[in-house]
């Protein structure tokens, strides 16, 4: 919390008001995501501050302190308002979800409104990452109203000066995302072998290490110089998780091909179940 301010006279404060915002926050649309994913997170956020009660502190006796008493008691319920807040967004040690942006402002929300904007944070999801949920810490910083003193009140002319003690507040709430379930695939074997000139069928062995069966999947090849093939497609049919398939693909090399190991590079077409 701030300090008193040195111009804020406790003695000559009329009332003590109970209360504080209470930020609260949650994922606009869904919260679920694929692995290898970039997104932008849009995160509304919303005040359910409350006041909780009051004391009396100062007994006005005259017009004068009558309408200041009014006028402070008036602008005490802003007790309940954040200003000025700044929302950052971290993630466990270690966790697949990486956050791309920096901390930001968001502005002001009063009591029993929502933010103007959405806070908008970019994430990346691990490639790597496994199905299910993961968590996501927002931390917001902000001011807000402890106490308001009228100073020089004139009930004929209705005037006044307002003096403000601010308090800072820290919250700290945690967002859920899911990765959902899929498909994903490894090359753990190939077996085969060319002479320069000849044609051979090489087994490409794919493996399903992901958490979902990919169906009616199709393995796909791009040879390059010296490697060709005229039956660059295999159907492997359905993969469940943790299950392997062969593909037979037919390569050629070139009679001019250097003896040694090459690369060929292998794009999986697949279909998913229904969610």
């Amino acid at each position: 919390n701030y300090n008193v301010p040195q111009s804020f006279d406790l003695g000559k404060n009329y009332y003590t008001v109970e209360g504080s915002p209470d930020l609260n926050a949650n994922i606009i649309g869904s919260n679920e995501f694929d692995r290898d994913q970039t997104t932008t997170l849009n995160i509304n956020v919303m005040n359910k501050g409350k006041l909780l009660g009051f004391k009396n502190d100062k007994t006005p006796y005259d017009a004068d302190e009558i309408y200041a008493a009014r006028t402070e008691m008036k602008l005490e319920s802003s007790i309940v308002d954040a200003t000025n807040i700044v929302a950052s967004l971290s993630t466990d040690p270690n966790s697949p979800i990486e956050v791309k942006s920096v901390s930001q402002e968001i502005g002001s929300v009063k009591s029993g409104e929502n933010s103007i904007a959405p806070a908008k944070f970019d994430i990346k999801i691990d490639k790597k990452a496994k199905a299910g949920e993961y968590n996501l810490y927002l931390n917001l910083s902000y001011d807000y109203q402890k106490n308001v003193q009228i100073m020089d009140p004139d009930a004929v002319a209705q005037t006044y000066d307002a003096n403000r003690w601010y308090g800072m507040m820290n919250q700290n709430l945690t967002l859920k995302i899911k990765v959902n379930d899929q498909a994903d695939f490894e090359i753990v074997n190939t077996t085969g072998s060319l002479s320069p000139g000849g044609e051979n069928i090489v087994d490409i062995t794919v493996k399903n290490t992901g958490e979902e069966e990919a169906r009616n999947v199709k393995a796909i090849i791009n040879p390059a110089d010296p490697l060709s093939t005229t039956d660059s497609a295999a159907f492997l049919s359905t993969i469940a998780p943790g299950s392997t398939a062969v593909a037979k693909i037919k390569i050629k090399a070139d009679s001019e091909a250097v003896p040694k190991v090459y690369g060929i590079d292998t794009v999986l077409k697949y279909e998913t179940p229904e969610r």
